[in-house]
Formats: C-alpha cells, sequence, structure tokens
C-alpha cells in the first residue's frame, strides 16, 4: 500500500501547496491555535479530523483518485467566538505515463482527423495518400496561416481601403413626378401620348407644354429619368465585407477551441509544447478577433450590401495592390478545410480509456480505407451548419448508422462504431440478421461486417481496451475471455459469423491470434503496422 504523502498546512495556509499525482493518498496536517478548532474540506467534502498520541497537530487523509485537475481546500479555524475561513486550491496531476500518452492521442488524433477528411471529402480512397495544396488542416494550424505576418499585411491593406473607398458612378433611371424631372430628352416626348396623362397645372415643364401643345392640354403625369451618383456599394466592397465577416468568425471560433484547449491543458500540461501553443493562439487569435470587429464596424459597410456570388478578380483588384491583398485573404480561407475532431473527442484525462477507444475506432477506419476498395457512403464526417464558405468538419461516432461502406473484392464492407447485438426473437429461430446467439445484448466496440450474394455474413470485432497485464506488455486473461464471448456470441441463422475478435491495447507486445478466433493486437501512435497487418488478413 502506497504511504500518504504528508503536507503541513499553516492555519492561514499561506505558500504554495505542492502539486499531487493521481491515486495518491495525502495526509493533511495542522497545528491549531490554543483552545482552537479546525474543519478541513476538499470541494465541500468535509474530512473526518484525526489525532496521534503526543502529538497536537490535527490530521485528515484524502484520496483523490483519478481526479486530476484543480481542488478547493477549505479550511475554518473557530477560536471562542472568532471564525475565520481561508480557501485554496491544490493541483492533482496525472501519473507522467497516463499524461504523456493523453497528449499523445490528442496529437494523433488530429493527425488521424485529417487524414480522413483528406480521404472522404473527396470520396475517392486511392487519394487518401496524396497531399495536395488544398489539404485539410487543424484549427489551430489554421491560425498560423491567417493569423501571423498574412494578417497583419492584410489588415493595413484593409485601413488603406477604408481611409480611401473606391467609388463608382453609377446611372439610376427613375420614375419622377414631371415637377422634379431634371431635364425633358426624346424619351419623355416618346411618351406624351401614351401613359398616364392629367392636366399640366401651371408652371410646370412650360418648354415642354409649348413644345407639344401651344394651346395647352394633358402631360404626362410621371417621367422617365437617368441620374448618376456615386456609390461605395461595389463588388470590390462587398467581397471585403464578406471576408472580414468570414475572418472573424473563423477567428473566434480558433481562439474559443485554443482557450477551451489551454483550460483543459492547465491542470495537467501547462508546461507542454500543445498547451503553449493553444495559449499563444488563443492570445494573438483573440486579439486579431477583437480588431477585425472594429473593422467592421467602419461607417463604409452601412453602405455595402451581403455579397450573393464571387466572381473572381475584377480589373480593380488586379491593379490595386490593396484590394488585391484582400482577395488574397479570400483565397486563403477558401484554400483549405479546418478540422475540427468534434465533441467525441473533447474529452478531459480523467477519460482517457474512452479516447483510447474512440481513437482505436479512427485507426480501424484509417486502415479500412488503406486496405482499397470503392466507398460507397460514409458517416463519418459532420460539416458545419455556419455560413463560413470554408466548411468546419468534424467528426462524429454514431452508433445508429455504419461510418464507413466500402466495397471491395465483390464483399460490401460495412464499419460500425459500437453496434447492437440483440438476442433474436423467440418466434423466428432462423432470422435473416446478425443477432446475439446467447440471451444477453452484445455491444463490441468496432466491427466490419462482410456481406455479399449467397454467402453468409461474417463479421470482424475489434473491442479496445486501456489496460495491461502487471508485466505490462500483453492484454489481461479476463479481456481476452471477453473476447471469446464475442467470437462465439454474435451470429448469423443459429451459427456464429465471427471470423475474428481482436483486443486492441496500448501495449508493445506481439499480435496474438488464437483457433477460437480470438487475439490481440499491440497498437499506439506511431505503430499501427500491426493493425494494418491484421486487417489485411482477417478481410476477406
Amino acid at each position: 500500500m502506497t504511504s500518504p504523502v504528508k503536507v503541513r498546512l499553516p492555519s492561514d495556509l499561506a505558500g504554495d501547496l505542492p502539486e499531487l499525482i493521481e491515486q495518491q493518498p495525502v495526509e493533511f496536517l495542522c497545528f491549531p491555535s490554543t483552545g482552537g478548532t479546525l474543519e478541513l474540506s476538499v470541494d465541500g467534502l468535509l474530512l473526518s479530523p484525526f489525532l496521534q498520541p503526543g502529538d497536537a497537530h490535527w490530521r485528515w487523509q484524502w484520496n483523490p483518485g483519478a481526479a486530476v485537475g484543480r481542488h478547493t481546500l477549505r479550511l475554518v479555524v473557530t477560536n471562542g467566538e472568532r471564525r475565520e475561513i481561508v480557501e485554496r486550491r491544490i493541483l492533482i496531476t496525472p501519473c507522467k505515463i497516463d499524461r504523456d500518452r493523453y497528449l499523445t492521442l490528442l496529437d494523433d488524433v488530429e493527425r488521424v482527423a485529417t487524414g480522413l477528411v483528406r480521404s472522404l471529402a473527396g470520396g475517392a480512397i486511392g487519394a487518401a495518400a496524396v497531399r495536395g495544396d488544398g489539404a485539410p488542416r487543424s484549427f489551430l494550424d489554421e491560425a498560423v496561416i491567417l493569423f501571423g505576418a498574412q494578417y497583419d499585411v492584410f489588415e493595413q491593406a484593409v485601413l488603406r481601403i477604408l481611409a480611401q473607398p473606391r467609388v463608382h458612378l453609377q446611372k439610376d433611371r427613375l420614375r419622377l413626378p414631371l415637377a422634379r424631372a431634371a431635364r425633358i430628352g426624346p424619351e419623355t416626348l416618346r411618351q406624351a401620348a401614351r401613359g398616364d396623362l392629367e392636366a399640366a397645372p401651371p408652371g410646370v415643364a412650360e418648354e415642354l407644354q409649348r413644345a407639344l401643345r401651344p394651346e395647352g392640354g394633358l402631360l404626362p403625369r410621371v417621367v422617365m429619368d437617368m441620374q448618376t451618383r456615386a456609390t461605395s456599394d461595389t463588388y470590390e466592397h462587398r467581397l471585403l465585407k464578406r471576408t472580414l465577416e468570414t475572418l472573424c468568425g473563423r477567428a473566434r471560433r480558433i481562439a474559443a477551441v485554443a482557450l477551451h484547449e489551454v483550460e483543459r491543458l492547465d491542470p495537467l500540461a501547462p508546461d507542454s509544447v500543445r498547451a503553449a501553443r493553444a495559449r499563444m493562439t488563443a492570445d494573438r487569435v483573440g486579439a486579431c478577433a477583437r480588431r477585425l470587429s472594429d473593422l467592421l464596424a467602419a461607417p463604409l459597410f452601412d453602405q455595402v450590401a451581403p455579397l450573393d456570388q464571387v466572381r473572381g478578380a475584377t480589373h480593380l483588384i488586379r491593379h490595386d495592390p490593396s484590394y488585391r491583398q484582400v482577395y488574397r485573404m479570400w483565397q486563403a480561407m477558401q484554400q483549405h478545410l479546418a478540422i475540427v475532431p468534434g465533441a467525441p473527442f473533447d474529452l478531459a484525462i480523467i477519460e482517457l480509456p474512452l479516447l483510447y477507444e474512440r481513437w482505436c475506432a479512427l485507426q480501424v477506419v484509417r486502415a479500412l480505407l488503406a486496405a482499397g476498395g470503392t466507398l460507397r457512403e460514409q458517416r463519418l464526417l459532420a460539416r458545419s451548419s455556419d455560413d463560413d464558405a470554408a466548411l468546419v468538419p468534424s467528426l462524429q461516432l454514431s452508433s445508429d448508422a455504419p461510418l464507413l461502406i466500402v466495397e471491395s473484392a465483390g464483399w460490401t464492407l460495412t464499419l460500425r462504431y459500437q453496434p447492437r447485438y440483440r438476442p433474436a426473437p423467440a418466434t423466428l429461430s432462423c432470422t435473416e440478421e446478425l443477432v446475439s446467439l446467447d440471451r444477453h445484448t452484445r455491444v463490441p466496440d468496432i466491427t466490419i461486417e462482410a456481406t455479399r450474394a449467397g454467402a453468409a455474413p461474417r463479421v470482424l470485432v475489434f473491442d479496445a481496451k486501456y489496460r495491461l497485464e502487471h508485466e505490462g506488455w500483453g492484454v489481461p486473461r479476463d479481456a481476452l475471455a471477453e473476447a471469446y464471448a464475442y467470437a462465439g456470441a454474435i451470429g448469423y441463422r443459429g451459427a456464429p459469423a465471427v471470423t475474428a475478435a481482436l483486443l486492441l491495447y496500448p501495449g508493445s507486445g506481439e499480435p496474438e491470434r488464437y483457433p477460437g478466433g480470438a487475439g490481440a493486437v499491440p497498437l499506439l501512435p506511431g505503430a499501427t503496422t500491426a493493425l494494418d497487418a491484421a486487417l489485411a488478413a482477417e478481410l476477406p
């Protein structure tokens, strides 16, 4: 049993409290004033004090368990009628191997997500390994591209435009009352014989009255008149407004993602490269978002209508450096997809086993796409409903529908995340569906169902287990027993249909495969070849 770490608390909780490691028992000690009493709580939970013979220190024991993060210590000091309350925060950090693995998994989720978007957005599996100029990138990579030195050049160009915007002379054909017409042209004369006529009042268009009817009579009620006016509502300014709005929205989203990353990483790895990068991004991009908001408040944009469609570079854009810089920023936002892994991967370190499971699901998707075939359907990517023209896809892991459907060598391969195989109804002894062959509903993490006309379906099961044997290299015996259960319990028409039930675990041992269908495959970021080989061997 691990001995508790002793932490001495001054009655005023002055000074820094030491960092503690998860699962590490701790014993707090505090010396009360003469005749005084003490009360200590952690996050509102009152701890029970005890004493040791010959020692006046009050003691409390506490074990943080896996509750990584900052916790609030509250010490109440009572002496007669005087009562003083002081609070301090204490940091619980994860064990080093879990912290490092957590950071590595977060990085690899982004890397794998970027590759999957590159494959799935185009729909062609064979293009997965090709990286073009329009390759997707993570939100933090997006910040480096859009809000680095390029942004400062863009902002200066916008300020020059706002200081001296180009105007366009626009001719408008207006219907005006006869009395307000600036000139009487041939068109007015041609309309004199038709239209809405009325008696001409004295003093209105006297020249026209004399020319048409020296003796007086009827004239048009309204006339068409051409007027020329200067306007700032041009295509170039509409494009500028759209660019600023889109860029401001992008900046706010990136800053929010970065700030959330800072809040997630600060309790466990504040000095990590990932945390430092997120902190710098949140500060820089947040400042850019505020500056963009100020630019959009310029009076010019009150006169500028929304942009209907981008038509490309006009003569003004090609020849004016400031407007050309705006167009370049617009192009930069459109050339890449910005990837956010999404809610399934927004997990704290306390949920490391779940993060590992979902990372394993992405790796199986990647391996299936790399195995070749024709992609028929995918539900892994979720498009943002935002108006941002450069859509921001994220990943979704739904158990309601297949993540992928691929055709390969005459087989249809359907990849599912956490499918539910229920027992067959008693009234249907030979159901045409894959079911549980016993009375329990089976829910493996990932399955690939292989079907073809005239053949019984086959199922390849993957189940992620974030734990190892005591020796630290293989999966525990009880986990392997679960693989055997999957191998014999999922079937079709009363017979087992599982060709292999493979456990995925964060180890470095050799892959294992047993005659009963069970097996184990080590899988860690940077070490995925064993999964690729197992998938190639087990697929029909």
